[in-house]
């Protein structure tokens, strides 16, 4: 069997093929092409959870209950297991599609890319790597708005940080080609420049011969922020509102998109020619790549900067802030209530350890530092009603 493993990168479209191998995944199977389950059931994340170092956690790993190395080891385990009982299952296909982004930001070391490749060699005669490059300032443009997301600023010093260069493992095209191709096997490895190929699940689909005629069309999704809900952002974290995820926290998709961020030609160029030197010599050695697949649209960056209002962020800066914390605060003593109501249940119907357990959630919702003056009644009668279940639940055997 053959295997087309797609590993990004990440802002290029990834989430639009996922949805639409997953979403034609029964139909694709009567051709032969399977994507499978046991790895995600969308997008393949279980695969770089595999494949990373027992000591680099990301959020990922919580996901999945990894806690410690030994967690890992037994996940590792049990996804090895799994795998090969869904490939096994599948014994007339002919091509296996597997995706996932983050193996391009987040498996970035040769230890870490052979650990994939030894999950992987046992069951496919063929495997063939699909890397999707865009140029890096596009790159860096597309993820501000997973920056705004996870609460992290958006500003001129941000996006032109000194990180944002060569020695980057997430930037430096042609040292992430170098390390695959020395895993897997130049040959085996494809780079699909995104300037001439923009649509990924479009054109794995052509390469392994997928008849698309009946199946879904390709959705397109757009993740992209109005410049004005990242100043939002800006100003919510100069203001100390404490939002940590903003994904979770306040629904920034469902703001409507009048305006994208724009840097303006100077600061893009600025950027892009930090790559020039190692994506001149990427293009050189791969035969799939030419002079122009990594250059941006130059066009895209002539209009007018947005980029430095965002650093304006007094303009009602703190009232926001205030609305937001009033929010999220409100909501964990609403979360801790029906946390206890929950605790007192399940301890009167025997359930004492369920009970406890709640009952620890519920003091971490309570433990919340300069409440707002209108919650101060209320979760001053939570902690009296917690405390009054804990010593409840602290008489009598565990259970």
């Amino acid at each position: 069997m053959k295997l087309a493993l797609h590993i990004g990168t990440t802002k290029t479209g990834t989430t639009s093929c996922q949805r639409w191998f997953a979403g034609n995944r029964v139909a694709l199977a009567e051709q032969g092409v399977i994507y499978p389950e046991t790895l995600g059931d969308v997008n393949h994340r279980k695969l770089m959870v595999y494949g990373r170092d027992s000591d680099k956690p990301d959020e990922a790993f919580a996901r999945n209950g990894i806690k410690t190395k030994e967690d890992h080891a037994a996940f590792r385990k049990t996804l090895e297991a799994e795998f090969a009982a869904e490939v096994a299952a599948h014994p007339n296909a002919r091509t296996w599609v597997i995706s996932n982004e983050h193996l391009h930001s987040k498996i970035t070391t040769l230890r870490m890319i052979r650990r994939v490749y030894e999950f992987l060699t046992p069951h496919f005669e063929q495997i063939t790597v699909y890397l999707h490059l865009r140029p890096q300032v596009d790159l860096l443009v597309s993820g501000a708005s997973q920056r705004a997301r996870l609460g992290k600023p958006v500003t001129p010093e941000a996006l032109t940080r000194k990180s944002v260069s060569e020695n980057s493992a997430y930037f430096n095209y042609d040292q992430i080609v170098t390390r695959w191709e020395e895993v897997f096997g130049a040959d085996n490895l494809r780079v699909v420049p995104f300037m001439r190929h923009s649509n990924i699940a479009a054109f794995l689909a052509d390469e392994i011969a997928v008849d698309r005629s009946g199946l879904n069309d390709i959705p397109h999704d757009n993740e992209a922020l109005d410049w004005r809900t990242m100043g939002l952002v800006n100003a919510l974290g100069d203001h100390k509102a404490g939002l940590g995820n903003l994904t979770f926290a306040l629904d920034l998709r469902n703001i409507p998109v009048h305006e994208r961020l724009q840097i303006g030609r100077s600061m893009a160029q600025e950027v892009q020619d930090r790559f020039a030197k190692t994506n001149a010599q990427l293009i050189k050695r791969r035969p799939d790549l030419e002079a122009g697949d990594l250059t941006p649209d130059w066009a895209n960056y002539d209009g007018v900067p947005n980029i430095y209002r965002l650093e304006d962020t007094d303009l009602f800066g703190a009232q926001l802030a205030h609305v937001v914390q009033s929010y999220r605060q409100g909501l964990r003593l609403e979360r801790a209530r029906a946390l206890l109501a929950e605790a007192a249940l399940d301890f009167a119907q025997k359930r004492k350890t369920i009970a406890r357990d709640k009952l620890a959630q519920a003091g971490a919702e309570l433990a919340i530092n300069a409440p707002q003056p209108k919650y101060v009644d209320d979760l001053a009668t939570l902690h009296t009603r917690a405390a009054d279940l804990s010593a409840q639940f602290g008489k009598g055997p565990q259970g």
